[in-house]
């Protein structure tokens, strides 16, 4: 067990439940880490939504 920090992305898509998060993120910001993770797919929408890359092609924007 670990009482570590981080920081978490959450789809916002329909029912959707994906989230992800870098191993060192207690010390980055959520705009740092979305631009670590857009390059696996994610993308951040109007708003501060975030997308996962299954939703996106679904069309869930």
């Amino acid at each position: 067990m670990t009482a570590a920090r981080y920081v978490a992305l959450r789809c916002d898509g329909p029912d959707c439940y994906a989230e992800t998060h870098h191993a060192f993120s207690d010390s980055m910001t959520v705009t740092e880490l979305r631009a670590t993770r857009s390059e696996d797919g994610w993308h951040a929408r109007p708003g501060g939504r975030d997308i996962c890359p299954d939703c996106w092609k679904a069309g869930h924007r």
